[in-house]
């Protein structure tokens, strides 16, 4: 039993790492979707792959918390500083030279279309440094005596100090966001994702930092925050119900297929439930099967209606497992707002 909970874990990380990537990058204006993300990691690399700038962005979102996580994973709080923060930077908008990518900006920026009608103007660049060390000494923090700051309060802290900031030129919304997963892991948690969720509440995020920043009411920040770390647990929790339940009636069609154990059809399955959005190459490569093998597995998978055709294309066909996605997706919303009401009446979420 728990090393198959470790199984879904993984699973389960693996697609919430690339949700976050999409929603925290839509948040910011780009358009790629799930399954185009899923696709252009697929073909990046490949004499498939299309200039898409949009996805080659978010791509480098997964890539960036994916070092920040090694990190974590290697030096615990200690990683969480300035170096991190710059390197995951780098990563994030590696190309694109005039956003100097992981450096500190050198000039002013501002939250607006203009300077004299900015929402929000960061402290000035000569500012930076000390004051990400600032932050630093918060991401490091040791509790003194019988008293102690709770991560849900130093990681909402730090979303707000950090934006306050505004450090980079560009970035600084989804860098802020990257850093709150790595927060909890750094403390022994799971890597909690919230930018789904703070998309769906998009404007009050906004404005709720705003009124942090600018006038000291934390309160709009913090019951928004909670209620999505909150909302975001419960749906995490139902997904991996839902990602089991998938399994098993996969595997019932399967067997009633009379579809032996070893073949490369279960595999493929298997792998569906981390990785939703597949091709005939990519499976072949993924599992160490011939393309042959590959393509015949995901035709019977077809047949199942365990997969359905994402493109109408010949070569190079797209499928996507439509039950997996719907559960990734479905709810986000819904939870969230019945967290909200729970907070309102006063009752406890759990």
């Amino acid at each position: 039993m728990m090393a198959a909970n470790a199984e879904y874990a993984g699973l389960l990380l693996h697609m919430l790492n690339r949700r976050e990537a999409v929603d925290s990058s839509q948040i910011e204006g780009t358009r790629t979707g799930f399954d185009g993300l899923l696709i252009h990691e697929i073909e990046a690399g490949t004499t498939d792959a299309k200039p898409d700038r949009d996805a080659d962005e978010t791509l480098n979102y997964v890539r960036a918390f994916s070092l920040g996580r090694r990190d974590v994973e290697a030096r615990g709080p200690a990683a969480l500083g300035p170096e991190l923060l710059q390197a995951m930077h780098g990563l994030l908008l590696a190309g694109q030279d005039r956003f100097q990518p992981g450096q500190w900006r050198d000039m002013q920026n501002f939250i607006g279309l203009r300077l004299e009608t900015a929402r929000y103007i960061p402290p000035p660049p000569e500012a930076i440094p000390g004051l990400m060390d600032d932050l630093t000494r918060l991401l490091h923090y040791q509790p003194e005596g019988v008293a102690a700051v709770s991560i849900l309060m130093r990681a909402a802290i730090a979303h707000v100090q950090f934006e306050a900031i505004h450090p980079f030129r560009d970035g600084n919304g989804r860098i802020g966001r990257l850093l709150l997963p790595l927060m909890f892991q750094a403390e022994g948690l799971p890597p909690i994702h919230l930018a789904s969720f703070l998309k769906v509440r998009q404007q009050s995020y906004y404005d709720a930092l705003l009124q942090a920043q600018t006038r000291l009411e934390w309160t709009p920040w913090l019951r928004l925050f909670l209620e999505s770390v909150i909302a975001s647990s419960r749906h995490t929790i139902r997904l991996f119900g839902d990602m089991a339940a998938l399994r098993q009636a996969w595997q019932e069609r399967l067997a009633a297929r009379g579809k032996r154990r070893h073949a490369a059809i279960w595999r493929v399955t298997e792998l569906l439930l981390g990785q939703p959005v597949v091709t005939a190459n990519a499976v072949a490569s993924r599992l160490g099967v011939t393309f042959p093998a590959a393509n015949d597995a995901l035709a019977e998978l077809v047949a199942l209606d365990v997969l359905r055709p994402a493109t109408t294309q010949r070569r190079n066909r797209v499928f996507h497992a439509h039950e997996v996605m719907n559960a990734l997706h479905t709810g986000l919303d819904l939870v969230l707002d019945d967290v909200s009401r729970l907070a309102e009446l006063d009752i406890p979420a759990m």
